[in-house]
């Protein structure tokens, strides 16, 4: 293997360019662990609750979802606690070393910046040395803090044992999903590719967790998912899959370097697979280009939320047992008044699953801003490729998937919940349905950042944030209104428990159309890139 030159310099250089995006990752992840930490001793005010909700996650479809129950003899908040976060937060930060990982290292050769930097005193190795070692650093940082900040917390049954195994396996998790995706920057040729991997390689684990639990064979095992939670957090407390885990990072990690040692600068191990020589009819407009990068995404979060729907659907039956005597469960539900449990649970999941919407929906118009920033809508507009028809192609494909999203989570819900005669397909829909100006707004907003103010995009991660907070925590932490309907997702009706009113959908709705025509004039007469 080739030796490493300028290591420290260049851990530095990566250093540098994450002051901003990782302390983000560090402060949303670990922060979010310890507010869901504090969160379960009102949840579950008493053992009864615990057993209730033990017996809720041992259904089927929560197995799946969310992996084994276990510690029934012994239940404690801080084992409920691990049982139904470690899973979601193993994904977050599997999804945070996915893209900390390709940013560095393919998305940069694929742009030149490897190129350029080759030319000063660095090894071969030293980019993909650097970013494995930042990597190392993100993962120990949010396990410290995760692991620390639970000890302090000290909820019902937490011990320094059950903390750091639960925060060591959420690192090590994420240190092998680094690996891999290491790994898949040296075997394919583009950003989008070993991207691409990361996430089917993400995909093809958790399936294979949910598939292992559910008939307990091997394959869990397998699984790093289904490694991490073998360790049993606050129960057994077992750090041998930790130590697994860990030793798979350290061979795939030991493969990739290899790897990169001897391919050439720019090419991918694997060739990249040659297209037609001619393209399609379709992918010759700018709707079809649009369509061609944007799908794989499109599909993906379709897929996505029907599975929730499905998942909450699944409990629906169960909520009204859950939620009774829970004080806590019923101000997360917002209960208070004539209605019942059930209804106002369907509010909370239409919600959540409309902001979950936006991601993808602020996703695929954001492609357009990373075409930019890559220089390659430069090529397309040296052409006759009217700017204003390239933008209008992933407004519109935001627009489709604001519907299909929003369709699915409700057709998922009604499918999981139609034995219970609670739900009616059409009342499903249109409380799914009325969420759609809250997503064009979103859809608004993001267009006129697009055209009008570039550097400043990010921002509308910034405004699905607060929503989610006001959504999601705001009846808990008794958030004022006017706080509430400074989120787009405020001024909502909240079907099925308040009355439906077309006056603030239609203003709403307008305010998207004014938004969206203003990005669109506004690209159209600014400078690219």
């Amino acid at each position: 293997m080739k030796p490493v030159y300028g290591l420290g310099r260049y851990f530095g250089f990566v250093a540098r360019r994450e002051r901003i995006m990782s302390p983000v990752w560090i402060i949303c992840i670990a922060g979010f662990a310890l507010i869901f930490t504090a969160m379960y001793p009102g949840l579950f005010p008493d053992k009864e609750s615990m057993l209730i909700m033990a017996a809720t996650m041992n259904a089927p479809a929560m197995v799946a979802l969310m992996g084994p129950v276990y510690g029934m003899e012994a239940i404690t908040p801080a084992i409920i606690m691990a049982q139904e976060c470690l899973i979601w937060f193993a994904i977050a930060i599997a999804v945070m070393n996915i893209f900390f990982v390709n940013r560095h290292t393919r998305m940069d050769e694929e742009l030149g910046r490897h190129e350029m930097l080759r030319a000063l005193p660095f090894g071969r190795l030293t980019p993909a040395a650097s970013t494995l070692l930042g990597a190392v650093a993100l993962n120990a940082a949010i396990a410290v803090i995760t692991a620390v900040g639970i000890i302090a917390l000290n909820i019902g049954g937490t011990t320094a044992a059950g903390a750091w195994v639960y925060a060591l396996s959420l690192g090590a998790q994420g240190l092998l999903f680094a690996t891999l995706t290491l790994l898949a920057a040296q075997l394919f040729s583009t950003s989008r590719a070993a991207l691409g991997s990361g996430f089917a390689l993400l995909g093809l684990f958790y399936v294979m967790r949910m598939f292992g639990d559910m008939s307990g064979n091997v394959l869990s095992s397998i699984s790093p998912m289904g490694l991490g939670l073998r360790v049993s957090a606050f129960y057994e407390n077992h750090f041998e899959p930790i130590w697994i885990l860990l030793a798979e990072a350290a061979a795939v990690g030991c493969a990739a370097l290899a790897v990169c040692a001897r391919r050439d600068l720019g090419e991918g191990v694997l060739p990249a697979r040659k297209g037609r020589r001619h393209a399609s009819r379709f992918l010759q407009g700018e709707f079809g280009l649009a369509w061609r990068l944007s799908r794989g995404m499109m599909l993906a979060w379709s897929v996505g939320m029907l599975v929730m729907g499905v998942t909450y659907g699944s409990v629906l039956g169960k909520i009204d047992t859950f939620a009774s005597g829970n004080e806590m469960f019923q101000k997360i539900l917002n209960s208070a008044g004539d209605y019942d449990i059930a209804s106002n649970y369907i509010v909370l999941v239409f919600a959540v699953g409309a902001l979950l919407a936006a991601v993808p929906v602020i996703s695929i118009l954001h492609k357009i801003r990373s075409e930019e920033k890559q220089g390659r809508l430069e090529q397309l507009f040296s052409k006759s490729v009217p700017r204003e028809k390239m933008l209008l192609s992933y407004l519109v494909l935001a627009f489709v998937e604001s519907f299909v999203a929003l369709i699915l989570l409700a057709a998922g819900l009604y499918g999981a919940a139609q034995g219970t005669d609670i739900v009616e397909f059409g009342a499903l829909m249109k409380d799914a349905l009325v969420y759609l100006p809250a997503l064009w707004v979103m859809i608004g907003l993001c267009t006129l950042l697009i055209g009008a103010l570039p550097r400043l995009v990010p921002l509308i991660w910034a405004v699905f944030a607060f929503s989610f907070m006001m959504t999601y925590f705001g009846a808990l932490f008794d958030f004022p209104d006017w706080a509430h309907k400074l989120s787009p997702f405020g001024n909502i009706p909240q079907l099925p428990v308040q009355e439906f009113s077309v006056v603030p959908l239609v203003v709403m709705t307008l305010l998207a159309v004014v938004l969206a025509v203003t990005g669109v004039i506004r690209y159209r007469q600014r400078d690219i890139s």
